[in-house]
């Protein structure tokens, strides 16, 4: 066969490095050219069924105790009985798997934060981000429409590490709140990772079930439509489980009065999304002058 025979090979702009690459694969970095199979229900539930099999009976028993028992995992790693639980690294970052999972299946954004959420449903910087979209757009003469694809595939990576900065978040207020319980950060540390893959099964599972009941009750379009059209009593249901199992762990943890403990969780919750606006900035400005 001669080479004007040959079948074109497909090429793609990498999201991370942006370069041009042949095939499924970039040749400068290796990420994945994601296409209708990766965001198939098919393909959700192939990893995630690898991923359960590959789970040992230390990352289940975790899995149990961190739904179960709200601090009973940081207590046991405090005090150094660890050998029969995974680390809680570990467990955040196989909880973190399946959450993009969930994500990239039902379209929830909450972490990736596409640009239009950026521009126009903030309350924080919108003036300042559209600015500096506007600015971007002028040095790179570039369309909208055209940076818009760019920015949110970057966003899209990006936000895959960016979201281990609220683990150091957390750790910091935990241990201004609770030093002279636990006067090493490394512990306030551990009770930080332990909550946030809570919070990211609680986002991963829960809401996407609860979703998946009420966009058939009410014949919605799809869960992500559901999430949009009911984002405040969303929102609401997610700073009460926030709240009482904080409340309950940092109870467990630190030996604190229970009033002290509720008050320390009621306001936390009630920050929760604050302290997610944050992240966003920092993801927008990374991925903004990134793109």
């Amino acid at each position: 066969m001669s080479d004007d025979q040959l079948p074109a090979r497909s090429t793609f702009v990498c999201p991370s490095c942006g370069t041009q690459s042949y095939d499924q694969f970039c040749s400068h970095c290796g990420e994945k050219k994601l296409g209708r199979a990766d965001r198939s229900l098919r393909h959700y539930f192939d990893v995630l069924g690898n991923l359960l099999t590959h789970f040992d009976s230390k990352g289940y028993r975790s899995l149990w105790y961190l739904v179960t028992k709200p601090g009973f995992l940081s207590q046991e790693q405090i005090r150094g009985r660890r050998v029969r639980y995974a680390k809680p690294i570990s467990l955040f970052v196989s909880i973190n798997v399946v959450y993009y999972l969930s994500i990239a299946l039902f379209g929830a954004n909450t972490f990736t934060t596409p640009l239009s959420i950026q521009l126009k449903q903030n309350d924080y910087y919108a003036d300042f981000a559209n600015r500096r979209v506007e600015s971007r757009l002028a040095a790179e003469k570039i369309s909208y429409a055209a940076f818009e694809t760019k920015y949110n595939a970057r966003a899209n990576v990006l936000s895959k590490t960016l979201i281990f900065l609220f683990i150091p978040i957390y750790a910091v207020i935990f241990y201004g709140l609770f030093f002279a319980r636990r006067p090493y950060f490394v512990d306030h540390a551990v009770v930080a990772t332990h909550l946030w893959s809570f919070i990211l099964l609680l986002l991963a599972v829960v809401v996407p079930a609860i979703g998946a009941v009420f966009t058939w009750w009410f014949k919605a379009p799809s869960i992500a439509a559901l999430v949009a059209a009911n984002d405040n009593p969303i929102s609401v249901l997610l700073q009460v489980c926030i709240g009482v199992y904080m409340a309950l762990m940092l109870r467990r943890v630190f030996a604190a009065r229970f009033w002290y403990c509720s008050a320390v969780a009621l306001v936390i919750a009630w920050s929760f999304f604050h302290i997610v606006w944050l992240y966003r900035f920092l993801l927008f400005m990374i991925a903004v002058h990134s793109v």
